[in-house]
């Protein structure tokens, strides 16, 4: 091994940090299959590790070098690879994007599976030895003004409330119906409820009161979390034997309801000490369609479902350690849930939410204020922050990435991102009962992936097919029904809606083995996906 400085006085004058990358990618294209970590890096080269961090950062953002966050091994990039792949005489660009993509058995991992799994535990509690004064969610105000909640104050306060919880007869698959803004109140009674092995509802502010009765009685939910909104709207629900916990500074007029203050509450309960246990099938999360005043479509999101969010996340969104995350989605709607709330916690890394109604210039100061360099967004916000055009903001922003999801963009939005931000641009497809199972990468460095019509390739863990009229697998390039390939999508999660046969009967009408995503399109010879109608829903979280 040589060490840095005889690499240095070898070097020609100028081209130091040149060597020191070069010495790095000799060590990960000597290093066995897995790949190689940072202490390998720092061993093989002789480098600090901050040196050798930073250089493989480089190395991974320019394409040379790949990173798997979960497992922490770096290995030879997709310019490498395709350049080895050309070398031995294959055809340029030959080697498709699926080949090289993350090995989905990543995200089955073992404490997402079986009849034990502490949820409580993989989404704070294993977090605290190393985070436990980390931010487990920053909160900024309409105002301006910003509180964090630490991984440890979200463990002792869940803690405590889910004592609280228990105490009022709060049981394992009892369902909590959640209702309140984005902020700190909401992620403690989340964690909460999870603690004590519940089912967590969140319902959207903007439901109307039908609505929301028809959602609790649907759900039987046995307690509420809430402003004074939802419990108004929910007088025709509570009864004498319904615990509700009502947000500090929130007055109501006399409801039948236990009606409890949420802090209040806290202070005075001391933590439970057990985390309930779920089985794999065990659902944690329940949703209903928002297009509906009726509950409809019932979705019970199980356990299971961790190991997609975690691959979306790592792979789709590609949250890095080192990433200022921001998910701008509510948090009643299915995007915001798996990948604004339950997915950062269970990766380590900060909830950053800014409450109160969308607003380009507060959207644009936490961005400038907080150096946001990971954000996916729908589509009309990124609209509607071209036609505010923040190129010409005074303060850089510190973008590397933006994701979109919910509908195929437009040429000229993907142009503006990518040439005006000079970042790249995923867009992303998917649907509620699925998670983000596509996405298209445009990117300003590679001019092929801009212009790219095709809504991208699916996700690892993933398999799609296109079905005839009967049911038939199609070839490539044929025009037929977008549908999913059970047996071969280790990821896909979805079973069946909650009391609702007909419905079910629907997504798997040809069977078992496919669920049908409700759209037509065709799947070219490389494996990219052309979506090209509606058949019944729209590829989206919608659903």
């Amino acid at each position: 091994m040589s060490s840095s400085s005889d690499m240095d006085a070898a070097s020609p004058r100028g081209a130091q940090s040149l060597s020191r990358a070069v010495s790095v990618l000799r060590v990960v294209a000597a290093a066995p299959t897995q790949g190689a970590r940072l202490a390998d890096l720092v061993k093989g080269t002789g480098l600090s590790k901050a040196t050798a961090h930073r250089l493989a950062a480089a190395l991974v953002h320019e394409g040379l070098l790949a990173y798997d966050p979960a497992s922490r091994y770096y290995g030879l990039g997709q310019f490498l690879l395709d350049a080895g792949s050309r070398a031995g005489g294959g055809a340029a660009g030959s080697v498709a994007e699926a080949d090289h993509a993350p090995d989905p058995s990543l995200y089955q991992r073992p404490e997402y599976g079986g009849d034990a799994i502490a949820l409580a535990h993989l989404l704070c509690d294993r977090h605290l030895p190393g985070k436990r004064a980390h931010p487990a969610m920053i909160h900024e105000t309409v105002s301006g003004q910003t509180s964090e909640l630490s991984f440890g104050k979200l463990a002792e306060y869940s803690a405590r409330f889910a004592r609280v919880l228990a105490s009022v007869g709060v049981r394992k698959g009892d369902c909590v119906a959640v209702m309140l803004p984005k902020g700190v109140e909401l992620v403690i009674a989340a964690l909460a409820i999870w603690r004590v092995g519940a089912v967590y509802m969140p319902l959207f502010s903007t439901y109307a009161t039908s609505a929301v009765n028809s959602r609790l009685e649907s759900g039987e939910v046995k307690a509420i979390v809430a402003t004074r909104t939802l419990v108004d709207r929910a007088r025709n629900y509570i009864d004498s034997s319904t615990p509700v916990f009502l947000i500090e500074g929130e007055q109501i007029n006399r409801i039948d309801g236990i009606v409890k203050q949420f802090w209040s509450s806290i202070y005075s309960t001391e933590p439970l000490d057990d985390v309930a246990m779920y089985g794999e099938n065990d659902p944690f999360i329940m949703t209903y369609s928002p297009k509906s005043i009726a509950a409809k479509l019932g979705l019970m999101i199980p356990v299971r479902a961790l190991a997609e969010f975690e691959q979306c996340m790592r792979v789709g969104l590609d949250v890095r350690d080192e990433d200022v995350y921001w998910n701008m989605a509510d948090q009643g709607w299915e995007y915001g849930i798996f990948y604004g709330l339950v997915g950062p916690l269970l990766i380590g890394c900060s909830i950053l939410f800014c409450d109160g109604p969308y607003d380009v210039s507060q959207g644009y100061r936490v961005l400038s204020k907080f150096r946001v360099t990971n954000l996916t967004a729908a589509p009309s916000q990124i609209k509607a922050w071209r036609r505010r055009d923040l190129t010409r903001a005074p303060n850089r922003l510190a973008l590397r990435l933006v994701s979109v999801c919910g509908e195929p963009l437009p040429s000229d939005l993907v142009s503006w991102v990518t040439r005006k931000l000079e970042v790249p641009l995923v867009n992303q497809y998917g649907q509620r009962e699925t998670g983000m199972i596509m996405g298209m990468r445009h990117d300003p460095h590679n001019p092929r992936a801009l212009g790219h019509a095709s809504v991208g390739r699916i996700a690892p863990g993933f398999s799609l097919v296109v079905l005839d009229p009967d049911g038939a697998v199609l070839g490539a390039g044929a025009e037929g029904t977008l549908a999913i390939d059970i047996r071969r999508s280790p990821l896909f999660w979805f079973r069946g809606y909650r009391k609702d046969d007909p419905g079910t009967k629907a997504r798997f009408r040809f069977g078992d083995d496919y669920f049908i995503l409700g759209d037509t399109g065709h799947i070219d010879a490389d494996g990219c996906v052309h979506y090209s109608g509606r058949a019944s829903h729209a590829i989206s979280m919608q659903g």
